[in-house]
C-alpha cells in the first residue's frame, strides 16, 4: 500500500491524487464503483457505502434517495499529524494538517461532495475548495448573495477537496492510551456524485428552495399523540375548525431549522419519568395542540410567521402559548409581532406564553456560509443517533442542502441567514423594543438551553464537540450557544432554564429530557 508522507503527495489508480499538508498516512487500494464510468443516473447504488459503519447505513437509503452515489472510496490508515507541544486539539480550521484528494471533474450536469467516515462513527462533509472559498468570501467579504444567481461553480476537468485532519488526546479512555485522530487512526473519503436538478434552475430556483417548496410545503394542523408521527394533510386544518375553537387557548408547536413537528417534537411523544407527554398537553388544552411545518431554508421566518397569521380568524383574536424549537423561536417572535399581524389583515394574537428551547436568538456562528458544511456535519451525526422514523425527515433536508452547497451556490437561503450574527437584520431584530418591551406582544417568555459536555467515553460525540466547541468559544448545545438563547441585545429572557452540564443534552434532544418538560409542565397552563 502506498504511503503518503507529510508534505508531500501521491498519485493513485482512477486520476486520483492526495497532496498532505503536516499528515503522514498508509493509503488503501482506491475501490471504485463497477458503474461509476456511467453518468451519475446510471450508477447502481450501495456498491461502496454500504460497508462504512452504522451511521451511514443510517444515512444509506436518504442518500440513495436524494439520487446520491458513490464512485471511488480512498481508505487511509495510520493517519498522524506532529504532536504538539502541550498535547490536545489541532488545526480544528484545516490550515496546518489536512490531506488534500483530487479526483477528475464531474460531467456538466452533475455535482460531486466527499464524505469522510472515521473509525468512531463520526461522519463529516467537504465541498471543494473553489466553492469553499466562495463561501468565505460570502461571509467575510459581504458579497451579495443573490449576486452569485443559481448556476453552480463549475470545477473543469478536476476537483480539489480538502480534508482538515484533527487530532484529540484520547486520554486513556477504556484503558486505550493511543491519542486518536481526526477521531480515529483510520477513515475513508467516499467521493459521492449527484445529477444537479435541471428543473430548479429551470425556474429560477437553488435547489434547496425548489424541494422545499414541493416536498415541505406549509402547513398548519392539529395534533395528537397518534397523528403526530403523519405528513400534515395539505389542507390542514380550516379557518372554520379554527374559529370553532377559538375560544380557548391554543397549545403550537413551531420547530426548527430542516425539521418537521413529526421529527422535532417526537421526544413528546416519549412517556416517561413521571413528566408531561404530549397525550397530557393534548388533554390540557382539550385537544386544542396545533403543529406548524413550515419552511426553514430558503424563506425568512417573517415570510413563515406571515402564512400563519392569514390562516387565523379575521374577526377576533386568538390566544396562544406558543412552544417553539431552534430557529422555530424565531418565527414566534414574528407571530408576536403587532405590525406583522396588522399587514396580514388578522387581529394581534394573544400570545401568552413564548417559550424558547434551544432558539438562536442572538444567531449561531454555524448560519455563516463559510459554516455551513459544519452545521451539516452536526445534525448529520446528531439525527443518526435518532430513531428512523424521526431522522429521516431532517436527513432529507440535510441531504438537500449538502448538494446545493456543494455547487457552489450559497444564494436562495434566507432561512439559514437569519440565524447568521453577521446579518445586520440579526442586530436590527434584537434592537427593536415593541409592544412595550423586548418580548414584543407576548405576555410571559421563557427560555430553555443547554451547555453540553459530552461523556469521557462517548468518543464520537466527544469528536463533534472538539469540532464545534472552538468555533462557539462558549457553552453551546452544539448548535445555538447557550447565553444566546436568553440573551440577545435588547432581547432579553429572565430566569432561564439551563440544562447543565454533565448531564445537559444536545440540541436536537431536548424534548426527550424528564427535566426539560418538567418544565414546560409548569409553563403551560393549558386551555384556561
Amino acid at each position: 500500500m502506498p504511503e503518503l508522507e507529510r508534505d508531500n503527495e501521491v498519485e493513485l489508480a482512477y486520476g486520483v491524487r492526495l497532496r498532505s499538508s503536516g499528515v503522514s498516512a498508509t493509503v488503501g487500494d482506491v475501490r471504485q464503483a463497477p458503474t461509476a464510468t456511467r453518468p451519475v443516473r446510471g450508477v447502481v447504488a450501495d456498491e461502496l457505502l454500504g460497508d462504512s459503519g452504522d451511521a451511514v447505513a443510517r444515512l444509506l437509503p436518504v442518500v440513495e434517495a436524494a439520487g446520491m452515489r458513490t464512485v471511488l472510496a480512498v481508505p487511509l490508515d495510520d493517519v498522524q499529524v506532529p504532536p504538539t507541544p502541550f498535547g490536545g486539539v489541532r488545526a480544528l480550521t484545516g490550515e496546518e494538517n489536512y490531506v488534500e484528494l483530487s479526483v477528475p471533474g464531474p460531467d456538466p450536469d452533475e455535482g460531486q461532495v466527499v464524505l469522510e467516515v472515521d473509525e468512531v462513527g463520526l461522519v463529516r462533509w467537504h465541498i471543494d475548495v473553489e466553492a469553499a472559498a466562495t463561501a468565505v468570501a460570502i461571509a467575510d467579504n459581504g458579497t451579495a448573495l443573490a449576486a452569485r444567481g443559481v448556476a453552480p461553480v463549475r470545477a473543469g476537468i478536476e476537483q480539489t477537496f480538502r480534508i482538515p485532519i484533527v487530532q484529540l488526546d484520547q486520554g486513556g479512555v477504556g484503558g486505550q492510551q493511543r491519542g486518536f485522530l481526526g477521531f480515529g487512526v483510520r477513515k475513508v473519503l467516499h467521493l459521492i456524485r449527484f445529477p444537479i436538478e435541471a428543473a430548479a434552475a429551470a425556474v429560477g430556483k437553488a435547489v434547496v428552495g425548489w424541494w422545499e417548496d414541493r416536498r415541505r410545503p406549509h402547513a398548519l394542523s392539529l395534533v395528537t399523540p397518534e397523528s403526530l408521527g403523519d405528513v400534515p394533510p395539505p389542507d390542514g386544518v380550516s379557518a372554520a375548525r379554527l374559529a370553532e375553537l377559538a375560544d380557548k387557548p391554543f397549545l403550537v408547536l413551531v420547530h426548527g431549522t430542516f425539521s418537521t413537528i413529526r421529527s422535532g417534537f417526537a421526544g413528546l411523544n416519549r412517556s416517561g419519568g413521571g413528566q408531561p407527554d404530549l397525550a397530557e398537553l393534548v388533554a390540557r388544552y382539550e385537544g386544542r395542540v396545533l403543529g406548524f411545518d413550515h419552511q426553514t431554508l430558503h424563506v425568512d421566518p417573517t415570510t413563515n410567521a406571515d402564512w400563519f397569521l392569514r390562516r387565523l380568524p379575521t374577526d377576533r383574536p386568538v390566544t396562544l402559548d406558543l412552544l417553539t424549537h431552534s430557529r422555530g423561536g424565531l418565527v414566534g417572535r414574528r407571530i408576536a409581532d403587532p405590525a406583522l399581524a396588522a399587514a396580514a389583515g388578522v387581529p394581534t394574537p394573544d400570545v401568552r406564553r413564548l417559550i424558547h428551547v434551544g432558539t438562536p436568538n442572538g444567531g449561531t456562528v454555524l448560519a455563516s456560509p463559510k459554516r455551513w458544511t459544519t452545521l451539516i456535519d452536526v445534525f448529520t451525526n446528531l439525527f443518526s443517533m435518532l430513531p428512523e422514523e424521526v431522522a429521516t425527515p431532517t436527513a432529507e433536508a440535510v441531504i438537500e442542502l449538502v448538494k446545493q452547497v456543494a455547487t457552489g451556490v450559497f444564494n436562495g437561503l434566507a432561512g439559514l441567514t437569519a440565524m447568521d450574527p453577521g446579518n445586520p437584520a440579526v442586530t436590527a431584530a434584537n434592537a427593536q423594543v415593541f409592544g412595550g418591551g423586548a418580548s414584543g406582544a407576548a405576555g410571559a417568555v421563557r427560555a430553555i438551553t443547554s451547555d453540553f459536555t459530552p461523556a469521557a467515553e462517548d468518543l464520537r460525540l466527544r469528536a463533534l464537540n472538539a469540532i464545534v466547541d472552538p468555533f462557539f468559544g462558549t457553552g453551546n448545545d452544539l448548535v445555538v450557544p447557550t447565553q444566546g438563547v436568553f440573551e440577545a441585545g435588547d432581547y432579553r429572557v429572565t430566569d432561564p432554564f439551563v440544562v447543565q452540564s454533565p448531564s445537559a443534552v444536545v440540541h436536537t434532544a431536548f424534548f426527550s429530557d424528564v427535566r426539560v418538560r418538567a418544565k414546560l409542565g409548569e409553563w403551560l397552563p393549558g386551555a384556561v
